[in-house]
């Protein structure tokens, strides 16, 4: 799946940004986005019942702290002809593991991969992927994983059925 180049990435968490305390409209405001990252600032400032500009400027705030660290779209992947997910555990070789970041950059820049994931427990990665058939997830298993001295090893999980939910805000 490609991905929109972020014009301004967020640091990963505790990397330069200090999240800030967030109050019951930010909370309010950060579900309607996760809902619908599209909805204009006229609707958010109706639904949480705050001025244009107060909606606005929560919202920017939100971005500058890193608490919204961006805005995308989601893509059925059926629909651009890749239609087969999976999910790929990833083992790195122990001597191996100071480059695991270097090898989640590697594999990001792969047409296919969708996210990137660094786990505890037995792996070391979880890859997202969208490929067109099954050959074409072979092919990124034999050669972009299985094919790298790094890899100690691979399983691969096949996405039969798929359904986001939605991060409670409030703790």
């Amino acid at each position: 799946m490609a991905k929109a180049p972020n014009p301004r990435p967020a640091p990963p968490p505790g990397k330069g940004r200090r999240p800030r305390a967030l109050d019951a409209i930010d909370h309010q405001i950060l579900r309607l986005l996760m809902r619908n990252g599209r909805m204009s600032n006229a609707a958010v400032a109706a639904a949480t019942a705050t001025a244009e500009s107060t909606s606005h400027a929560r919202i920017q705030a939100l971005v500058d702290s890193g608490v919204i660290r961006g805005f995308h779209a989601e893509v059925d992947a059926a629909a651009i002809g890749r239609p087969l997910l999976a999910l790929i555990s990833v083992r790195i070789h122990p001597g191996m593991r100071d480059g695991l970041e270097q090898q989640a950059q590697r594999l990001l820049k792969s047409p296919c991969v969708v996210h990137v994931f660094f786990t505890s427990g037995q792996s070391d990665l979880v890859i997202w992927v969208a490929v067109p058939d099954s050959q074409a997830l072979r092919d990124f298993v034999l050669t972009d994983l299985n094919g790298h001295k790094e890899i100690a090893g691979t399983e691969t999980n096949v996405v039969l059925q798929h359904w986001r939910g939605e991060v409670d805000t409030v703790s």
